[in-house]
């Protein structure tokens, strides 16, 4: 809460601070931290492959460019950086109100309010009054730093509320069923279990034949017969875990079908069932298309959550699915991962530049103002991994 204030306070002074001519700070201070992360990331790319590097690659080139937008002052830097944090805030907003309006999840009329919020700040920064653009990057950063800020005293008013022996990930998720609350399980003496887990992902491009590219990674995908599928998602820890949540009866549908289905509604809830085993699963279909390896998650946590979880084998395709049972499921079975490293400074400020935490983060931000996916699972479970990596107990995971 503390944090969250001393936070909010900052960024409302960066705010104020821009909007006055002669006491306004020199943009050069803004830059400072910008080009200190991407000479980080760079060199943290060096030491990486495949998705990792590109990630911090691209992380590095972006800190870069609007640092040379702040420091060079082009002609017309100023309304550039305005135009472009505008046409951002606007795109973000529109996608906010249309997932709420056809998902409807939980709090989706939130959704919205907050979407309109954005749409307003957005449309302001077109608008050159009060500073003439002149102070468009201390308002920019004021604002994104007061609106983190707020999320923290949020998230702090959420922490002080959760009972007791409540995992803090229960929070981070809408739609857990009262039966899972962890509370009312018996709490096992001595440390817990460890062990691994796989994530087994069936694309929708992996499972179909799609005719086109694009949105059907993360969401859905038609075949040539105009049929839509979703693909699945599952986890397996050894040797008594197997957590695959389907549909009693199949929805693969046509588009106009799958568009009523979105709903989270209750009126889409419908019966639904538990796969026994990856082997059973895979040869009733096929293999998975990608494979995520976690090492010495809490197994004994994990075990707890689905004992209870499984209870209810309700079906919804946006709000309780394959997806989110394993997006869950992976939260419970990570958390409190660098509980015995948490008092060393080290630690902390090499998980806050550990691009993969921002994108986790990222994905579960964009999981639930939409739905969990298996792409976004998919995502989310390397992005998880690769952040374990930094416990130094053992070596990144490999990811097929």
């Amino acid at each position: 809460m503390a944090l969250g204030l001393l936070w909010t306070a900052l960024g409302a002074f960066f705010f104020v601070n821009a909007l006055n001519d002669e006491l306004r700070i020199p943009t050069i201070f803004f830059v400072i931290p910008l080009l200190l992360d991407a000479a980080l990331t760079l060199t943290a790319a060096f030491g990486s492959v495949g998705t990792r590097r590109m990630l911090r690659l691209g992380k590095c080139g972006l800190f870069v460019i609007i640092s040379l937008l702040i420091v060079l002052k082009p002609g017309g830097s100023d309304i550039a950086i305005g135009i472009l944090v505008g046409i951002i805030l606007i795109l973000d907003a529109c996608w906010r109100v249309s997932s709420a309006l056809v998902v409807r999840f939980a709090r989706w009329r939130r959704s919205i309010a907050l979407a309109v919020f954005e749409f307003a700040l957005g449309l302001w920064a077109f608008v050159p009054w009060p500073t003439h653009w002149h102070g468009e990057v201390g308002m920019d950063v004021g604002t994104l730093i007061a609106i983190t800020g707020t999320s923290l005293v949020g998230l702090a008013l959420r922490l002080r509320r959760l009972p007791s022996r409540v995992p803090i990930s229960r929070i981070l998720s809408e739609g857990w069923p009262e039966e899972s609350c962890p509370e009312k399980m018996d709490t096992p003496a001595g440390p817990p279990a460890r062990g691994n887990l796989t994530v087994h992902v069936w694309t929708p491009t992996g499972a179909l034949a799609p005719l086109t590219r694009g949105v059907e990674r993360y969401i859905a995908a038609t075949d040539r017969n105009g049929v839509i599928s979703t693909g699945h998602a599952a986890l397996e820890a050894s040797p008594d875990i197997y957590i695959s949540h389907y549909p009693a009866q199949e929805i693969d549908a046509t588009p106009g079908d799958f568009a009523k289905a979105l709903r989270a509604t209750r009126e889409n809830d419908q019966p639904g069932r538990w796969q026994p085993s990856y082997a059973i699963e895979s040869g009733e279909w096929c293999a998975s298309s990608f494979r995520i390896e976690l090492t010495d998650i809490n197994l004994e946590a994990l075990r707890r959550f689905w004992s209870s979880y499984r209870l209810n084998p309700t079906y919804n395709l946006t709000n309780r699915n394959c997806s989110s049972a394993v997006a869950k499921a992976l939260d419970i079975a990570v958390e409190g991962t660098f509980a015995s490293a948490s008092r060393s400074p080290r630690v902390l400020v090499r998980l806050l530049f550990q691009p993969e935490l921002w994108t986790a983060g990222w994905l579960r931000y964009r999981a639930m103002a939409m739905a969990w996916t298996p792409g976004i699972v998919l995502d989310y479970s390397r992005a998880l991994s690769a952040v374990l990596g930094l416990r130094g107990s053992s070596s990144p995971p490999r990811q097929p």
